[in-house]
């Protein structure tokens, strides 16, 4: 299969079908993002949780601070940009040269560590990070005393649209699918704490397009333009080209903190 024939396998979002995103171009909606998504799942997300300019939102899993700069420059918040792995400094000079220095703050930072005042934060976000700590059960009500009361918090990341099952063909497994859960088990996961109202939790209609969309981001990225590709993308090229089922998939949910 060429490249032109991998293309038309893996083909990029539309710009428009995200009126929001306007003045961006395709590359620079996945600039510095890391998973799927990318600004057209974080501007999702962001409409969600129905921002207000002067609030402090905590973007847990930041990467490269994409997605904070997206909720700061077009919504007027302040975001702590944490992320556990990526050097604060790296970001710093991402968010300098994006003229944001007065509303994002990079840190480094463990999820199971905020070492914020509790109930500061008036949202949390998450996109594409939260399974990799929050299926703990006891995870969410350690996060939930950051917040506010009322105070949202809306993840996102890739999924199954239902649970495993051991006689799941392996061309759909990930190194991470045991911590790959449905929607409805993250409903479940959230509501049952008692903590949090949660207002939306679905499989995204789009979750299939999010992840051709990256493929095709990762085999245009200049770095994989010779003749082989690595295995990790090997593997998610042969793991979408076998669901036909459109078993792995992308899903969105937003909780409030109860009063």
């Amino acid at each position: 299969m060429d490249r032109e024939e991998l293309y038309e396998q893996f083909p990029r979002l539309s710009l428009a079908d995200y009126p929001e995103l306007s003045g961006y171009s395709w590359e620079a909606c996945h600039q510095g993002s890391l998973g799927g998504g990318a600004l057209f799942l974080a501007s999702e997300m962001a409409q969600k949780m129905e921002l207000e300019a002067g609030m402090r939102v905590l973007d847990l899993g930041c990467g490269y601070a994409t997605s904070s700069m997206f909720l700061a420059r077009h919504y007027g918040v302040t975001v702590i940009a944490a992320d556990k792995y990526i050097l604060p400094s790296t970001n710093w000079h991402r968010i300098q040269q994006a003229g944001l220095e007065d509303h994002v703050i990079p840190v480094k930072m463990d999820a199971r560590n905020i070492f914020f005042p509790e109930g500061y934060f008036d949202a949390v976000f998450s996109m594409n990070a939260y399974l990799y700590f929050g299926t703990d059960d006891l995870f969410l009500s350690y996060l939930t005393k950051f917040l506010r009361p009322s105070g949202r918090n809306c993840i996102a990341g890739p999924c199954y649209a239902k649970e495993l099952k051991p006689d799941t063909p392996k061309e759909l497994l990930e190194d991470e699918s045991f911590a790959y859960h449905s929607p409805g088990w993250w409903e479940n996961h959230f509501s049952k704490s008692g903590l949090v109202r949660v207002l939306y939790c679905q499989e995204h209609p789009r979750g299939r397009e999010f992840w051709l969309d990256m493929v095709r981001w990762i085999l245009e990225d200049s770095q994989f333009r010779g003749e082989t590709y690595p295995d990790f993308l090997l593997h998610d090229m042969v793991m979408l080209l076998s669901d036909r089922e459109r078993f792995v998939t992308y899903f969105m949910l937003l909780a409030e903190k109860k009063p």
